[in-house]
């Protein structure tokens, strides 16, 4: 996807447009560490930008028009269409840090993203999906039972227990696999569209988590059904890839995924509906709620920071914080009762 900048205006002076001053400093400082799909999430923002300030330079926007920004992508008009409260948040939160870099290069002097609020479409916005323990456990128990010969179903089942991103799971090679220590090894992820390995989603991304000795039977099963299948269809795992098709030998798209695990809700009697993501989702909502640690949490599914898991899983937080302080209370009311 490419752009052209609307106006002429060297960056290192003030008479540059918004627009193009966002495009070079995504370019410079964003761009070359970030994977495909958070990348088209910044080029979005570009794209929103461009439409509604058109070539105003950057030094003449107020907080007044940021905030009546705001309120057009979250809203929307007849001409754009409203936007969840996710894709507001991470629209602003691009320009927040574009803004702040402008102002380190001494272009404008106050930050006009600063006390404004963000504005969304309640009926755009969904909550995380996730399953409870009781769906967790059938659905755990359908795909143990059935993974075998069915990749799609093995990638589910890993994807439960280790919250992995179904582009990390699609990305894995069987080097990636440490066997004696039992921890697998992220490095990269699997671009959909062009076929391909990507770098993962962030630098905090790459990291090592542990397995459970029930993935590491997973992993022997598929490894010899897959030297099966190969010698059965004369095919080559050129890639290397724990997870392939017997059509192609490469990973199944999402949609191919999305598809066999509503075919195993179904069959595990689980009504709630589920995406492949919701998988990562229930996996850390599972560990939240049995009083797992937020850093560890955080860290093993890759995230950027702890606010970005807290962010993710704020209502699941709340409950749990509201079951805390009642703990707290009851614990201090009879440690008063006993120094009586």
């Amino acid at each position: 996807m490419e752009y052209e900048y609307t106006q002429g205006g060297d960056l290192s002076n003030q008479n540059v447009v918004f627009s193009q001053y966002f495009l070079r400093w995504y370019q410079t400082f964003r761009e070359p560490r970030l994977a495909p799909a958070t990348r088209n999430n910044y080029l979005y923002t570009l794209k929103v930008i461009q439409k509604y300030f058109g070539t105003t330079l950057l030094k003449n926007i107020t907080r007044a028009d940021y905030q009546k920004f705001l309120n057009f992508i979250g809203k929307g008009d007849s001409t754009h269409p409203a936007h969840a409260k996710q894709t507001v948040v991470k629209i602003n939160s691009h320009i927040r840090a574009c803004v702040q870099n402008a102002i380190n290069d001494g272009l404008i002097r106050e930050n006009f993203t600063n006390n404004t609020h963000i504005v969304y479409d309640p009926q755009h916005t969904r909550g995380i999906n996730y399953l409870n323990q009781a769906e967790a456990i059938k659905l755990l128990h359908f795909l143990k039972k059935n993974y075998s010969g069915v990749p799609p179903y093995a990638m589910a089942y890993l994807a439960l227990m280790t919250g992995l991103r179904v582009s990390e799971v699609a990305g894995l090679t069987w080097d990636s696999i440490d066997k004696k220590h039992h921890t697998i090894r992220v490095y990269q992820s699997w671009n959909f569209n062009s076929k391909s390995f990507a770098p993962t989603k962030n630098e905090f991304s790459k990291r090592s988590i542990d397995y459970t000795p029930a993935v590491g039977k997973l992993f022997n099963r598929v490894r010899l059904e897959q030297n099966n299948m190969l010698m059965l269809t004369k095919q080559t795992n050129d890639k290397n890839l724990i997870f392939i098709s017997s059509r192609r030998a490469e990973p199944y798209s999402v949609k191919v995924l999305e598809q066999y695990l509503k075919r195993a809700l179904k069959e595990a009697h689980i009504k709630q509906d589920l995406t492949f993501h919701g998988l990562r989702h229930t996996h850390a909502s599972l560990l939240l709620y049995k009083g797992i640690a937020i850093p560890f949490i955080s860290k093993r599914l890759g995230h950027k920071n702890v606010n970005t898991t807290i962010n993710i899983y704020l209502h699941i937080i709340q409950e749990l914080q509201s079951e805390e302080s009642h703990k707290t209370i009851n614990y201090l009311n009879k440690l008063e009762q006993l120094s009586n």
